[in-house]
């Protein structure tokens, strides 16, 4: 009888650290509009909409935070994934607002809680990114100094 043989390591470890980090961002971004929220004496979304409106437009905004970190980590540099995680955390918090009310949408648009979520969405790529390249340069032989 033989042994039973070890599972091999995950080729692509981004993608289970991308759903922590996601995670994690959308923590930090409900953390940080809570601040906004008591230091500019505002509401985030001051139209009469559900709560369960904000909750499904941070998971959809925390799924374009995934999916950045995921194209961006086998990229030789973060910087197109980055602006373009920024960008999509701004249009899909934008155009989920557009779903509920156009002038919602319009609010949105203009919105600094929106504005600090698109800003803070910049974070993880780069961090992944860094975190990976680091990891791929000690695993790889080649790379290593003799």
């Amino acid at each position: 009888m033989s042994a039973p043989t070890p599972p091999e390591p995950s080729r692509h470890p981004e993608r289970v650290a991308g759903l922590f980090v996601a995670v994690t961002w959308a923590a930090v971004v409900f953390a940080v509009d809570g601040l906004l929220a008591v230091a500019l004496d505002r509401d985030p979304i001051e139209f009469p909409v559900s709560p369960l409106y904000a909750v499904a437009a941070l998971t959809l905004a925390m799924g374009a935070v995934y999916l950045g970190i995921v194209v961006t980590v086998p990229t030789r540099s973060p910087w197109l994934g980055t602006v373009g995680t920024v960008a999509a955390v701004y249009l899909v918090l934008v155009a989920s607002a557009a779903t509920v009310d156009v002038g919602l949408a319009f609010a949105q648009a203009q919105s600094p809680f929106v504005i600090a979520a698109a800003l803070i969405a910049a974070g993880p790529p780069i961090g992944c990114w860094a975190y990976f390249a680091r990891q791929n340069v000690r695993s790889d032989p080649r790379m290593r100094d003799s």
